[in-house]
């Protein structure tokens, strides 16, 4: 991979788990190793390409470490570089996103798993569902390695394979084309993870239930992969990887105002059944800045905590509608505190929760919190998925206006606003979202590390409010 390397090199040993195509049983590999590794003692950080929140949740129940994104698209090659850089663990774990090739190309940003193995110079493990294949996984295997030689191909390992049947024709299939089997799984349905329309069950939601599935699994990685050759792989990462290609840099730093020092405020974050998707990495860029970060729930908290600014994101309140709406002494307080000028961001299910009412599909109406014009309502199909480059459409909370942001989109419900239209932003010439004043709300999710300068401003939007609330003080520190 050509480009220029800003000299800093990436220490810690790394390995990456790719498959065909998705459904092969990476995840199930990853999550598995992870904990089997975490088992023997070592500090093990798991990574996630692509904008997944679900798996990166799983991941920290696997580790005791929160799952982090890679994703190049989103946060840009330096951001992804800057992630494995200084990194405290024995050794870092990425799961793949789709098929080892697979990814958003719109000519500039190739993302896919393959990119950012020989971005970070992550050898790649193959899992293969070898299910109803003997000698043509080898074939497969074959083709993973031969279609892009400068990705570190270093093996494969065989899922729900029985190796019973015809396992001389298989190893002798993979011997002649020169590709180790790491090891197999044998198929074990009590290992597979629950489900819903947006991926996962979010993992906080089964509790124990994780834990003990953890555990099996690192029983069953030892028991059937060879982990201490797959040790020696990643420990052959090379350290001088980081050549970082002439794609996107990384947005720029801009100043959000020119007023005096700034004095980080005090960020309330929903977090609860409803709302549970956000960047690890996110938070952590709040709190790097300053920020002191507080937790509420909408569903069953009776009013805001005190607070500066509000980050709600995004989640399943489509699956908590009722108990939402329910809830109506805390949304009148949300409602009170947003119109008074809070600084408010709000993602994907935290846009349906700020809207007048959700519509769910049984057709009944949950009145909701009202500060966004308009109507949300869910469907048995998919909206909007995928990759998004979106353009500012005025000066706003996160970014003046025309300022291009990648982020992600993905979700079963539309929005319907009514009154005078204020996007967020222009995504291909359509208005997207809605912002007014020091409210920011859209479907598309952001990770900070593409955009730094949104932390910025959003936070120096904090200030303003909080010493605007505090005439008298001659304190410019954040609300208590």
């Amino acid at each position: 991979m050509s480009g220029v390397s800003d000299g800093l090199p990436i220490t810690v040993p790394r390995i990456t788990i790719g498959a065909p195509r998705s459904g092969e049983g990476k995840t199930t590999v990853a999550l598995g190793l992870m904990a089997a590794l975490r088992r023997r003692g070592l500090r093990v950080q798991g990574y996630k390409v692509g904008p997944d929140y679900l798996d990166t949740g799983y991941q920290r129940y696997a580790t005791g470490r929160l799952g982090r994104n890679l994703d190049l698209f989103m946060m840009g090659e330096r951001a992804v570089l800057a992630a494995l850089r200084a990194l405290d663990a024995d050794i870092a774990v990425i799961e793949g996103v789709m098929g080892l090739f697979d990814g958003h190309r719109d000519g500039v940003v190739p993302t896919s798993t393959a990119e950012v193995a020989k971005l970070l110079g992550a050898p790649v493990i193959a899992v293969i569902d070898a299910a109803h294949l003997d000698a043509s996984a080898a074939a497969i295997a074959l083709g993973l390695r031969d279609f892009d030689r400068e990705m570190p191909f270093a093996g494969v390992i065989l899922n729900r394979w029985n190796p019973q049947r015809a396992r001389p024709a298989v190893r002798d299939a993979f011997a002649r084309v020169g590709i180790a089997i790491l090891g197999y799984l044998p198929r074990e349905d009590s290992l597979v993870l629950p489900a819903r329309h947006l991926g996962l069950v979010v993992a906080d939601e089964l509790g124990e239930a994780v834990r003990s599935v953890m555990d099996r699994l690192a029983d069953q990685i030892e028991a059937y992969l060879d982990v201490t050759r797959i040790l020696e792989l990643a420990g052959t990462a090379p350290a001088d990887a980081g050549a970082v290609p002439a794609i996107r840099p990384t947005a720029p730093q801009q100043s959000a105002t020119a007023r005096g020092p700034f004095v980080a405020p005090r960020i309330a974050v929903a977090q609860d059944e409803a709302f549970a998707f956000y960047y690890a990495d996110n938070l952590d860029s709040l709190r790097a800045a300053g920020a002191e970060l507080v937790y509420f729930s909408p569903i069953h908290d009776s009013e805001l905590p005190a607070c500066d600014g509000l980050y709600l994101g995004g989640g399943y309140p489509e699956l908590h509608a009722a108990a939402l709406s329910a809830n109506a002494t805390f949304r009148e307080s949300l409602a009170s505190a947003v119109r008074s000028g809070l600084p408010t961001y709000a993602e994907c299910g935290g846009l349906l929760y700020l809207c007048e009412a959700i519509v769910d599909l049984d057709g009944h109406t949950w009145p909701l919190v009202g500060v966004v014009p308009g109507r949300a309502t869910m469907h048995t199909r998919l909206q909007a998925m995928g990759y998004r480059t979106a353009q500012v459409c005025e000066d706003s909370l996160l970014a003046p206006a025309g300022a291009i942001i990648h982020g992600h989109e993905f979700h079963y419900s539309s929005c319907a606003l009514r009154g005078t239209p204020r996007p967020a932003y222009l995504i291909n010439g359509t208005p997207e979202g809605y912002a007014a004043g020091n409210l920011f709300a859209s479907y598309v999710h952001l990770h900070f590390a593409g955009y730094p300068a949104a932390v910025e401003r959003w936070l120096h939007r904090c200030r303003s409010y909080a010493e605007e609330r505090s005439p008298s003080s001659t304190d410019t520190g954040p609300v208590s």
